[in-house]
C-alpha cells in the first residue's frame, strides 16, 4: 500500500511541474464509498443552466453525461462516461447539439472506511475533447484535461462531513495551455431516514493559483440536494444551485438516476 501512496504521489508531483483554464462541468459530490466488488452502477446526470455567465450568455446550456461504472476491487472503481451537450441557438449563438467528451476515471479508496480518523479517496480523470471542441456554453477550442478530486469524509452518527479539493489542467488541445485550476465540491450530508439524505453542497472553480485573490471571478454555488433511494437497487438525486458570487451561473437544476447491478460482470 505505501508503494501504491507513493507512486499516486510522485505521478501527481510530476503533473504539477509540467506546463488554459479548465473546470469541473456538472454540479457533482463523489463521497468516500465504493461499491461491492463486481457491481456495475449506470449513472445518468442532466444538469440545466439559467442565465450562465461564461462563453455565450444567452440561452439555457443542457448538460447530460451517462457514466458507466465497475468496482474491480474493493479498493478500485472504474468509470467510463461520455458528455452530451445542448443549448438552442439564439441570434448571435449557433446551436450545440453532440457528444463533447469521452472520459475515463480512477476512483481509488487506500483504507478501509473507519480505520483512521478521516476516510479518504483518490478520483483521477482523463477527458477527451471530441467533435469540434465546442461545449453548451459556446466556448470553443476545448482541451482534453485531466482532474484530480481528494475526497475527505468525516462520518458522525446521522451525518457526514465532506471535503473535496479539487485540481484540474488542460493536458492537450489546439489552445494555448495554462496552469492548474482550482477548485472544490465540499458537502454536510443528514441522514433523514433509512432512505433519504439531504445534502448542504458547496461547489467552487476558483481559476488558476494567481487568480485564487480575486473573489470576483470566481464561481461558488450552494447546492440543496435531496438522495433518494427508490429501490434497492435505484437511486434519485435533485438538487438546486444558487449562486454566491457574481461570476455565478444564476441557476443550476440538476437531477441524476443510478442503477446498479450487485454482479454485472
Amino acid at each position: 500500500m505505501r508503494i501504491i501512496l507513493r507512486s499516486v504521489f510522485l505521478s501527481l508531483a510530476a503533473l504539477v511541474f509540467c506546463a488554459g483554464s479548465a473546470e469541473a462541468r456538472h454540479l457533482k459530490l463523489y463521497t468516500y464509498d465504493l461499491a461491492d466488488v463486481g457491481t456495475g452502477i449506470l449513472t445518468y446526470t442532466y444538469d440545466l443552466v439559467s442565465g450562465p455567465k461564461e462563453g455565450n450568455e444567452t440561452g439555457n446550456p443542457m448538460l447530460h453525461e451517462v457514466e458507466l461504472e465497475y468496482a474491480l476491487t474493493k479498493h478500485w472503481m472504474q468509470s467510463l462516461y461520455v458528455d452530451y451537450d445542448y443549448t438552442a441557438s439564439t441570434d448571435d449563438f449557433s446551436s450545440v447539439n453532440e457528444v463533447t467528451a469521452l472520459k475515463t476515471e480512477f476512483n481509488i479508496t487506500f483504507f478501509e472506511k473507519g480505520e483512521n480518523f478521516v476516510d479518504f479517496r483518490l478520483n483521477t480523470e482523463l477527458a477527451k475533447a471530441v467533435n469540434n471542441k465546442i461545449d453548451a456554453y459556446g466556448n470553443t477550442d476545448k482541451a482534453d484535461t485531466i482532474e484530480f478530486r481528494f475526497i475527505f469524509e468525516k462520518n458522525f452518527e446521522n451525518f457526514s462531513i465532506v471535503l473535496g479539493p479539487i485540481l484540474m489542467k488542460d493536458i492537450a488541445g489546439p489552445g494555448e495551455i495554462g496552469g492548474w485550476t482550482y477548485g472544490y465540491a465540499n458537502a454536510i450530508l443528514v441522514d433523514i431516514n433509512d432512505r433519504v439524505v439531504f445534502g448542504l453542497e458547496f461547489h467552487g472553480s476558483m481559476d488558476e493559483w494567481n487568480d485564487l485573490g480575486h473573489s470576483k471571478i470566481q464561481s461558488h454555488t450552494i447546492v440543496p440536494n435531496i438522495n433518494i433511494a427508490i429501490t434497492k437497487d435505484v437511486n434519485w438525486s435533485i438538487g438546486a444551485g444558487f449562486p454566491l458570487t457574481e461570476a455565478t451561473d444564476d441557476f443550476t437544476f440538476r437531477t441524476a438516476i443510478a442503477y446498479s447491478w450487485e454482479k454485472f460482470w
